[in-house]
């Protein structure tokens, strides 16, 4: 009979996968989400509708960082024992849910209050493609929350490395 560990392990390698794949997406819409154009996170109001600096340099590291960590991480579980979780994965688990939703309710907060300078139109595909960027973002972080959950369950039947 199938352990529930077995099952559990193909459910989060499925989860890495779809992970990657959001990711990937997020980083497309992100970088040519305006028309093939750069759409950015945003982050400020200001005078000139510039978008800030600092936001996108967080967003595009934590895009970027956890593309290459999830990517590796898949790999290794590909090729790896069902045992799950280390420490290190719980905490970047951990760090990569308080990050995406962070990224995603700056752009969320941009986003949403966003009015084109074509006419004050508030509904564009500009506009639209930023909200379901910052949507994702947020689900992004949810899917980290989930494999964080995970991670804690396997901890506390005593399945991981660092509980021996």
């Amino acid at each position: 009979m199938v352990s529930v560990e077995t099952v559990g392990s193909i459910f989060i390698k499925a989860l890495k996968l779809v992970r990657n794949i959001i990711n990937l997406v997020i980083i497309f819409l992100y970088r040519w989400g305006d028309g093939g154009e750069f759409l950015g996170i945003g982050g400020t109001w200001n005078l000139n509708e510039e978008k800030s600096a600092d936001a996108e340099i967080v967003a595009s590291g934590v895009m970027v960082g956890f593309l290459i960590y999830t990517g590796c991480h898949t790999i290794a579980f590909a090729f790896g024992t069902t045992k799950h979780k280390g420490l290190c994965d719980t905490i970047m688990n951990v760090v990569g849910t308080i990050m995406w939703i962070a990224v995603g309710g700056v752009a969320l907060h941009y986003w949403k209050g966003y009015m084109s300078d074509e006419g004050f139109l508030y509904v564009n595909s500009e506009r639209q493609v930023g909200i379901a960027m910052g949507s994702l973002c947020v689900i992004e972080g949810a899917l980290y929350l989930l494999d964080t959950v995970l991670a804690c369950i396997h901890y506390s039947k005593g399945d991981t490395d660092y509980t021996q």
